[in-house]
């Protein structure tokens, strides 16, 4: 996984990149929300972590962006964590509504930055098994039919049935699993 680390604290993007790095994650730093910004723009980042207040682009525009960005092009989710020395209810709500995933309050133990990591990657396994599905699965939602190529159809049970890996993603009803 790719994070991007965005924080104009030398002493804390060194301190949330080892952290990260100890965990085995490749990751990315920037000094301040634009030069972040233009390191999104050219790389695949699964996890954004970025500092609210920093010079050139602060992280709640950086959040907005990425969250544009990410609806109109990117084939992924961009998991965003804000990581801030601006605490209280009201800064909570204004990260979350600029699109963050998760706030966290500087100072911070590194374990919990580490739980949420882990959290981060739960989300972004699971979006990903959802991508997976919905692209295997050319279903029809106004005739339940599923296209399985040009001008063929079936139903559902059909489709999923000459489908394994999605028999696993879709899993067994207590009276089918009593069956077996």
């Amino acid at each position: 996984m790719k994070i991007l680390v965005a924080d104009d604290s030398r002493v804390s993007r060194n301190l949330l990149r080892s952290i990260l790095e100890e965990l085995d994650f490749e990751v990315l730093v920037a000094e301040n929300g634009l030069e972040a910004w233009n390191i999104f723009q050219r790389e695949e980042i699964s996890l954004l972590i970025s500092d609210w207040e920093m010079p050139e682009m602060d992280g709640l525009e950086l959040c907005r962006r990425v969250r544009t960005a990410a609806a109109a092009s990117r084939p992924g989710y961009t998991y965003i964590m804000m990581v801030t020395a601006l605490d209280g209810m009201k800064n909570f709500v204004t990260g979350m509504a600029a699109g963050a995933d998760d706030f966290i309050v500087k100072p911070f133990e590194p374990e919990v930055l580490r739980c949420r990591v882990r959290v981060a990657q739960r989300v972004l396994a699971m979006q990903h098994e959802l991508r997976t599905f919905a692209a295997a699965l050319p279903f029809c939602g106004a005739c339940d039919m599923i296209q399985s190529d040009a001008g063929s159809t079936q139903r559902l049970h059909e489709f999923v049935g000459s489908r394994p890996e999605l028999k696993q993603v879709l899993g067994t009803c207590p009276a089918c699993a009593a069956k077996a």
